[in-house]
């Protein structure tokens, strides 16, 4: 005979099953609970990351295209001075320090410190308009009038072309469109001419333009042959002209253009109704140079 297990009776099965389908009943239920619970929890949490993921790619991307140094720092830079680098300021960002070791082994002066004061993106492809400051070093003291001297040399030979600002060329490239925004005391440019005529203090006339040094520079050699046109000069003679901003920029007008004119010039021709000034305004107001018009003059 085979073995066989006792039956139990039906009511036990049905019971046994009952009972069985209800814990299971419960298990789900509590662990649905518990699943919609952490599956809520984890979607809400994930939603806040990938918000404030997003947000600071966006900060993040903000600050790659741009820097700018602390007020503190801004205020106390007695100099400020402009270039721009073929180099996007994501690259440059992590190589600031470096940059303004560059800088000051060029045109440092004792008792300073370089420091960049804004890196902000260009127009041009992978370009960065750089603008850095010269600070007294303590911060909480001042720049000599005889290191301001020896500085404002050194840039404006940067300006004229005579010296160039060499940074680490395999790290920053050359930089290009020096300008000086701010320096104290104001800044004088000599455009390039005999300096041995300015001995010569003979006919001697101020005018003042609304445009900066650097227009003025770049437009020079024609404005200089309009003045001896309109002056009636004969071929060797000419007039000689410095180019003051008081506020010691090079981008940003007025100007004040100081002539002076060779010994053997015959007198201006005066009118008796307008005088000296006015005719020099006279004729400068017919020269073809694209500089705006002029705004004062005063012939000494």
């Amino acid at each position: 005979m085979g073995k066989f297990e006792p039956q139990l009776p039906i009511h036990s099965q049905h019971e046994q099953n009952h009972d069985g389908s209800s814990v299971f009943d419960r298990c789900s239920m509590g662990f649905c609970r518990l699943f919609s619970f952490k599956c809520v929890f984890v979607l809400l949490l994930g939603i806040s990351v990938l918000s404030t993921g997003v947000f600071s790619i966006f900060r993040l991307r903000h600050r790659r295209y741009e820097f700018d140094a602390k007020a503190s720092i801004m205020n106390s830079a007695t100099v400020h001075a402009y270039f721009r680098l073929q180099k996007p300021v994501s690259y440059l960002l992590p190589r600031i320090t470096r940059l303004e070791y560059d800088i000051y082994s060029e045109i440092g002066v004792p008792y300073t410190q370089v420091a960049i004061l804004s890196m902000h993106k260009a127009s041009e492809s992978n370009s960065t308009h750089v603008v850095f400051g010269v600070l007294p070093n303590p911060m909480n003291s001042s720049i000599n009038s005889m290191s301001l001297s020896v500085l404002r040399s050194s840039l404006l030979d940067v300006f004229n072309q005579r010296f160039n600002l060499t940074l680490t060329p395999s790290i920053f490239g050359q930089p290009s469109s020096f300008d000086i925004l701010k320096f104290p005391g104001g800044i004088t440019v000599i455009p390039k001419q005999s300096a041995s005529m300015w001995m010569l203090r003979q006919a001697h006339f101020n005018f003042t333009l609304p445009n900066s040094v650097r227009e003025i520079v770049e437009n020079f050699g024609e404005l200089k042959e309009q003045l001896k046109s309109g002056l009636h000069l004969k071929p060797y003679e000419s007039v000689y002209m410095k180019v003051t901003n008081k506020a010691g920029s090079t981008r940003d007008p007025p100007v004040t253009v100081q002539s002076e004119m060779p010994p053997e010039l015959p007198p201006l021709p005066v009118d008796p109704r307008v005088g000296h000034g006015k005719e020099v305004q006279k004729v400068l107001a017919s020269t073809s140079v694209s500089v705006s018009p002029l705004t004062s003059c005063k012939l000494l």
